[in-house]
């Protein structure tokens, strides 16, 4: 697969590469601005990463949010004698409270459609009150999309319907109708920035 990290990579001094984080960023930021769904959400604090999908099927996942602190935005937790703690995240000098990886190249190989709902659907996990928690529709594992997996879907796909038709929404992006055999088509090649998700630190508490 044709993707590079880090510099710019233009052979032969052709098209500039396609930046996949920048303009997907630019995307998340969109949807976030023009969904009053998200109206909570602060875009300058989240950032867009990536995760190489492990095989070429177009099932499975397709992107992941992580959540930059504990349940209720806290910095720290203690659980059975230990103490536990995210180190904090800074992107462009600004401390990130989520991070979203998109799996490439199965993303690419979406549909305009179910790529805005793999977004809108990473979104709505962002806690209400935006502290690096995740949203708890309930409790235990069924936390994140409640109690019905399709009911959450078709509510991501409304909120998608619904920004499709906004006037608030800005132009959508060209990229957006290109699978990753286009896009690497019209831009030569596509540059990626993996961030480095942090290690929960474990201490032992003394008495």
């Amino acid at each position: 697969m044709n993707v590079i990290e880090g510099d710019l990579f233009n052979p032969g001094g052709t098209a500039a590469a396609f930046d996949f984080n920048r303009e997907y960023m630019g995307v998340v930021r969109d949807v976030a601005r023009a969904c009053e769904e998200f109206g909570h959400i602060d875009s300058e604090r989240i950032a867009v990463s990536y995760s190489l999908a492990k095989s070429n099927s177009k099932h499975g996942l397709q992107a992941k949010i992580y959540p930059l602190r504990f349940e209720g935005g806290a910095r720290e937790k203690i659980s059975k004698g230990y103490k536990f703690s995210i180190p904090p995240v800074y992107y462009d000098g600004v401390e990130i409270y989520y991070i979203i990886a998109f799996c490439i190249p199965r993303f690419l190989d979406l549909n305009i459609s179910e790529k805005l709902e793999t977004i809108v659907h990473e979104l709505f996990h962002i806690s209400p009150r935006f502290n690096g928690d995740i949203r708890r529709l309930s409790a235990g594992s069924k936390a994140a999309h409640g109690s019905s997996h399709e009911i959450f879907d078709r509510f991501v796909a409304k909120i998608v319907k619904r920004y499709l038709y906004s006037g608030a929404r800005s132009v959508l992006p060209k990229f957006l109708y290109l699978d990753y055999k286009k896009l690497k088509q019209t831009y030569g090649e596509i540059k990626v920035e993996k961030l480095k998700i942090p290690k929960i630190i474990t201490e032992k508490m003394t008495v």
